[in-house]
């Protein structure tokens, strides 16, 4: 625990990792270790318990009581709850050792993390680049840590998977419903998640199976397709060489029973359905500041933006956007057919520069880095992305596993196998 927050202490300042530490001598972190090596040094039968004595950090959307929960916003920097939320009270039930609350892009409401509290998120990878979002500081604190580590974050449309992506670490969206969000700033009830970050799968399979009860499925030559168009048009250089050149590292494992899916259609009513219900729904939570004067000039403008078109949408195309949602959830698992999972880019480029993101939050950058994550969460569907092994020093890029709803176990089954061909060096 010393180790990493030193640790902490030389990179956060460059990196805007971290809204609170629980540092200090008598901080929350070292109390917390000192008890359990007390209770480990006791030979108590609960020093065998996986993730005893695990490092975490933990979003800051994510109630922990007695410490503020600032939601990555100005608007909420005095907010401090009184109560956990579920997922704390099971870490901490768990063994685990809390570092601290991880900045966030404002309210979870965006892929960048440039809007977050107390300036942009910056990649562990290169400071000048975006670290993804809105769970940015989660990416990076599991990117630069010292130890083995978990992190939690929230995900909407991607935002635990596309920093895990951006930020070459592993991020896992299980099913809707199976990690609870009670006590966790809803930004969209309809959508939301929460997930998981570790620096390797099998540290996620760990974990996963000490917070469920649930774990990996294994197969022998698991099926895999590879959706097109939608799925892989506009990627960039770096992702399409990366993302080709791992298809065939797993054909070439014999591992793995490797097709094409056929995608017929252009999925975009989709992406425009899931936009529609998280920004009303996330207008109905936020209109207190959203139509407050003093409070809304404190929130950045690209969230504003897109709280905006939640307020401006009214109840028959809401109502529309959750009829079009349906047809997915029907929809997506066709997908699967014959197949025990897919496989395609995490997101469509690698990270951009700060510089080039800042005022463009919502243009096409947004579109291209959502636009793979996105549908699984208007489905509901296990989605896991895998960073993608490289040999010449470029920006991380990842590869997305996404499986039949419930079937989380089977997902990170075959993530674990495709680590083993994949796994960064």
């Amino acid at each position: 625990m010393e180790e990493e927050l030193s640790n902490i202490g030389g990179y956060n300042k460059e990196h805007n990792a971290f809204v609170t530490v629980f540092s200090g001598d008598h901080g929350l972190a070292r109390s917390r270790a000192r008890e359990i090596d007390a209770r480990l040094a006791r030979g108590r039968p609960e020093r065998a318990a996986p993730l005893m004595g695990v490092p975490v950090t933990i979003k800051d959307n994510v109630f922990f009581a007695g410490f503020p929960t600032t939601d990555g916003s100005a608007s909420f920097r005095e907010f401090v709850p009184a109560v956990n939320a579920e997922i704390v009270d099971r870490l901490l039930g768990a063994g685990c050792v809390p570092l601290g609350k991880t900045n966030l892009h404002e309210l979870a409401l965006g892929v960048t993390s440039t809007s977050a509290y107390g300036g942009p998120i910056r990649n562990p990878s290169d400071r000048s680049r975006i670290s993804g979002g809105s769970s940015g500081g989660s990416a990076v604190s599991v990117a630069l840590s010292r130890v083995p580590i978990l992190s939690i974050g929230s995900d909407t449309g991607g935002s635990v998977r596309i920093p895990a992506a951006l930020c070459g670490v592993c991020g896992f969206k299980p099913s809707q419903g199976l990690l609870s969000t009670d006590g966790v700033f809803p930004l969209s009830p309809s959508l939301d998640h929460l997930g998981l970050l570790t620096k390797t799968v099998p540290e996620m399979s760990l974990a996963f199976r000490t917070l469920t009860g649930g774990g990996a499925v294994r197969k022998a030559r698991p099926r895999l397709g590879i959706p097109n168009r939608y799925f892989t048009q506009d990627m960039d250089e770096t992702v399409s060489r990366d993302f080709l050149g791992s298809i065939d590292a797993l054909r070439g494992s014999g591992e793995f029973e490797i097709g094409d899916v056929q995608v017929e259609e252009d999925y975009s009513r989709y992406s425009r359905a899931r936009a529609i219900i998280m920004c009303r729904e996330a207008a109905w939570f936020y209109e207190e500041i959203l139509r407050s004067p003093k409070l809304r000039r404190t929130v950045h403008q690209d969230v504003r933006t897109l709280m905006g078109g939640g307020l401006r949408t009214g109840m028959i195309e809401y109502l529309h956007s959750m009829n079009v949602r349906a047809g997915w959830t029907h929809e997506a698992p066709r997908l699967l057919d014959g197949l025990d999972a897919l496989i395609m880019p995490t997101c469509l480029i690698v990270a951009p520069k700060v510089d080039e993101v800042i005022g463009k939050e919502t243009g096409r950058v947004r579109s291209l880095i959502l636009r793979n994550a996105e549908l699984f969460n208007l489905s509901g569907l296990p989605a896991l992305s895998i960073p993608v092994r490289k040999t010449d020093g470029s920006l991380p890029t990842a590869l997305q596993v996404v499986g039949r709803h419930g079937k989380d176990g089977l997902v990170l089954s075959i993530a674990e196998k495709i680590w083993q061909v994949l796994r960064p060096r």
